[in-house]
């Protein structure tokens, strides 16, 4: 673990407050839901909760199968890291971070297509410089990650279609 030289008291009613810097540099905006882990005697560890992430067998075995019946490249990610990749790209990818161009435009919070040309920055190394889809992830209202479909020359309605039902697939099944 990284020290960071910042102590807090706990109030009467049990809280800390995290300081502003470290929720900046970790990303942790208002009404964000951390975990809560001990780890071993003393420690107390808070992480970032991901619905998506939480469910990424289930997220890597849907974007695998949707690959194998579409033929389409997928990239499912939550507002954090990228969560599963099928097809041609790069096993890698996942567990990156998403790069901040991303998370702009998951904030959009609507489907959007990118042509032959343009470039969707995934990671800040990774970029797909092919026609592609985004369709954002909702639950209950909120935005929790997006799925990527890749096209070939353009975008069909196959992969609008892939992409929509996927969408709201997802964000139905992280409802419960």
């Amino acid at each position: 673990m990284k020290a960071t030289g910042v102590v807090r008291r706990i109030d009467d009613l049990g809280r800390i407050v995290i300081p502003k810097e470290l929720r900046r540099t970790m990303r942790i905006k208002e009404g964000e839901s951390l975990e809560i882990f001990t780890d071993g005697a003393d420690n107390i560890v808070l992480k970032k909760y991901s619905p998506v992430q939480s469910m990424n067998d289930f997220i890597t075995e849907y974007a695998e199968s949707l690959y194998t019946s579409s033929k389409k490249d997928i990239i499912v990610t939550d507002n954090e890291h990228v969560i599963a990749v099928a097809g041609t790209f790069k096993k890698d990818l996942v567990g990156k971070k998403v790069s901040t161009r991303l998370e702009e435009k998951l904030q959009r919070r609507t489907t959007q297509t990118f042509e032959k040309g343009d470039s969707l920055e995934i990671t800040e190394s990774f970029d797909i410089k092919r026609p592609a889809i985004l369709k954002p992830i909702n639950v209950y209202g909120d935005v929790l990650g997006c799925i990527i479909i890749a096209g070939n020359e353009s975008i069909t309605d196959v992969e609008k279609t892939l992409a929509e039902f996927s969408g709201h697939f997802l964000g139905r099944y992280l409802e419960g």
